[in-house]
Parts: structure tokens; sequence; C-alpha cells
């Protein structure tokens, strides 16, 4: 009897424009479709993906390695397109999976912003029949392959924060939550460039989600939104109290102290903070888990607004960095790579 062929968690997949929406002035979404999108995992949250552009002599992906049937049943991608040749390697960029619908498409939303990278570049002038690869979840795999990181234990209050590069994962971690029948409460501060800027995002249902949005309209970027995350902390003392639940006998390690505190430098690395493994298990009792109101904060977008965000919620509120995710998807003034 012949053995179940196993796939890598993660596939490159080829995708092809099929419709491309402007939302607001400064988001596109788009729709694909490919013979075997059927098999991207909705893993729903925060999941990122990759987004591959074609190369100019190989706008329909005719010749490229990255499809070949090693990369795609031995999840080598990734190493395939790092021995290539520089010029001949593909861009590369990172989305959040917006949406998979039940008949196989597959929706992400574009941030545009001037001056446009090319993925941005590819986005504003996205055509029907364009077509790029997506290196998504395979539903056919056994395997967890990382790329959500919003981990809300036992959390029922949930503080979302975010510029319009946050937007779609904001969204897709609501939806998310509705369909799983989470009862607990979220709170989304959503900044935007403009006050036109502003596109459906589906709550959580009995009115338990509160998502306000926040054009800058030409001022300072995320000066607002950190006024706002600080007044909504000041104005919610209860949450930011950790108590760990006891698991048998043993209770959960003490709590840092705001004197531990240490500022992020964002000149020299990264920030991308996170806590937790694996899928989502919101509403779900972990072996230890924070809380004396279970409220968990995930805040993403450019990296100077989130490390003063950081600053605000662990330095000057003492929240449980454990019960906190802090991603600087981008940094302004910095060219994409």
């Amino acid at each position: 009897m012949a053995k179940p062929q196993s796939h890598p968690p993660f596939t490159p997949f080829i995708a092809r424009v099929e419709t491309a929406e402007r939302l607001a002035p400064h988001v596109m979404r788009i729709t694909f479709t490919g013979p075997e999108l059927h098999h991207v995992a909705n893993t729903g949250y925060d999941q990122r993906i990759k987004l591959l552009l074609p190369l100019a002599d190989d706008p329909q992906w005719e010749h490229s390695p990255l499809l070949s049937e090693e990369c795609r049943t031995q999840g080598t991608w990734w190493d395939v397109w790092r021995s290539l040749p520089v010029n001949q390697r593909n861009p590369i960029r990172t989305y959040t999976l917006r949406d998979v619908t039940a008949d196989g498409r597959v929706i992400i939303d574009f941030a545009l912003h001037a001056p446009a990278g090319p993925a941005g570049t590819f986005a504003a002038n996205a055509q029907p029949g364009n077509t790029v690869v997506l290196v998504a979840p395979d539903a056919r795999s056994s395997t967890y392959g990382g790329g959500i990181d919003f981990h809300p234990g036992i959390a029922s209050q949930v503080l979302l924060v975010g510029d319009e590069t946050a937007a779609p994962a904001i969204g897709g971690i609501v939806d998310s939550l509705a369909r799983a029948g989470w009862p607990g409460r979220v709170t989304a501060f959503v900044e935007t460039p403009a006050r036109e800027d502003h596109w459906p995002m589906t709550g959580l249902p009995d009115g338990r989600s509160t998502i306000l949005w926040m054009p800058r309209d030409g001022r300072e970027r995320g000066a607002d939104l950190v006024e706002q995350v600080r007044g909504w902390a000041s104005s919610h003392p209860q949450l930011f109290t950790t108590r760990w639940r006891k698991t048998g006998t043993a209770t959960g390690p003490a709590a840092p102290s705001p004197s531990d505190f240490t500022e992020a430098d964002i000149d020299r690395e990264l920030l991308w903070e996170t806590p937790g493994e694996g899928v989502p298990t919101a509403g779900q009792l972990p072996k230890l888990a924070t809380g004396s109101d279970g409220f968990y904060a995930w805040v993403a977008g450019e990296a100077a607004v989130v490390r003063d965000i950081r600053r605000v919620l662990l330095r000057d509120h003492g929240l449980d960095r454990r019960r906190a995710a802090f991603m600087g998807y981008w940094r302004a003034g910095r060219a994409e790579n």
C-alpha cells in the first residue's frame, strides 16, 4: 500500500489576480485564484505569508525553480531562492493572509504608500491575470508552520493597536475570534493616512468590540495613536494587574516590574517580541494563565510607534510582557529590501 504523500507546512502556490478593489484611498484588496489555492489553509488571525513577485523575463513563472516538484513537496523553496544569483531572485514581501474563501480564493489587503516598493507598485497597478507566487500554509500538512503571533491565552479583554499596515491583521484577528465564538471584548485602535481610509471591518456580536479609526491627516505618524493608548490604559488600571492561576500546588513566576523595563533599540535590531507558540487558544486554559481579567495586548505597525506604545504599556503601566506582542512591521525612512 502506497504511503500517503506528506506536505510541508508552507507551500509555494501559483496565484493569479482575479479582482483588484480599492477599499479606501490607501488600501487595495486583491483576490487571487489558482489551480491549487483550495489547498491554502485558512488559519485566520494574523497569519503571515510570503508574496513573491515575478521577474520581468518570466511573468508567468514558466521557468522558475521555485515551483519545482522538490520545492513544492519538500519545502525547500527558501533554500532554492537563496542559492540563486541576486539578479535572479524574485522580490519577496510579507503580508497577512486576510481570508481564504470556501471556493479557494485568497484575499490579501495591501496598504499603499509613497514611495512605493515593488509590492506596493504591483498592488496599485494590479490587473486580472497578473501572476504571483504565494508561500502559504498548506492544509494538507500535518505540521504547524508558524506565522501566527496572536497568542491571547485565556484573555477576556484584548487590545489591538496598529497602523494601516497592521489593519489587515487586526481585521483577521477580529474575524477569527468571532468565528471561534470567543466571548470576550476587543478594543482596536487603527491609524490610517487619511479620513477617507475607513473600510468595513466586522466586529464581534452583542457590541463586544470597539474599533476606532484614527486618521493622521498630515499629523505626525503615531502621535495620536500613542496618546490614545496612554489614555485607554490609564482608564483601565485593573487590566494591568497580573495574578497567576495555580497549576497543581505551584504558582507561576513573578511578573516583571516596571523597573525591569529595557528600551527596544529599533535602529540596531528588529522589534519583534511575541509570547507563545502555535495556534491561538483564546478562551482556553494553558498550564500557566495570566491575569485577574485575562488581558492581552497586540501591537504592530511602524517600528518607532510600536516602540513608544511598548514603553507606555510595559514601563508606564507595568503590563507583564508575557501578556503582549509588539511587532515592528516596517521602519519609517528605510527602503524595503
